[in-house]
């Protein structure tokens, strides 16, 4: 009895520890990603993020090389960037859980271009209010959505 006691106890702690180094939201795969909450926020506010990957409805949308989509937010809740052609802004709350709601609709510039950005850009503006959380992993930040469904990831832009 002492015996089964003992075995039990280390696949408790064995279990506990697996548990632990999972930092992912939910998905079960061990990352070194880090949930941002209200007191995460300076971690992202003030700087420049570049678009690198959309990913909707399981389906990741090609980027036009050289193309300029980016991302800033400071610590009220104020969101603005560039969405390929044109500039927009907007905000959202940061739950203590890390849930992001965002406010209303997006502000935006009414400029014209090459239709493949302009796709683009409406793809990203889509996108971007689907998603729920914000996550940092080295210099790369990641917007999700609640079902996983849609994935904004960026790199940091250095100055």
């Amino acid at each position: 009895m002492k015996l089964y006691a003992t075995i039990m106890t280390v696949f408790g702690l064995l279990s506990v520890l697996a548990c632990a180094g999972t930092q992912s939201g939910g998905t079960g795969a061990k990352t070194d990603a880090v949930l941002i909450t209200p007191q995460r926020i300076d971690d992202i506010s003030g700087i420049e993020w570049h678009l690198t990957k959309i990913k909707t409805a399981d389906k990741s949308i090609s980027l036009i090389e050289n193309s300029k989509t980016t991302f800033s937010c400071d610590k009220e809740g104020k969101v603005a960037g560039v969405a390929s052609i044109n500039r927009y802004f907007g905000n959202f709350n940061l739950k203590e859980n890390g849930d992001i709601v965002w406010n209303q609709a997006f502000g935006m510039t009414r400029m014209a271009g090459p239709p493949e950005l302009m796709e683009q850009e409406a793809a990203f503006m889509h996108a971007l209010p689907q998603t729920a959380r914000m996550y940092v992993k080295a210099s790369k930040l990641i917007l999700i959505s609640k079902d996983k469904s849609t994935t904004l990831e960026f790199t940091k832009i250095d100055n």
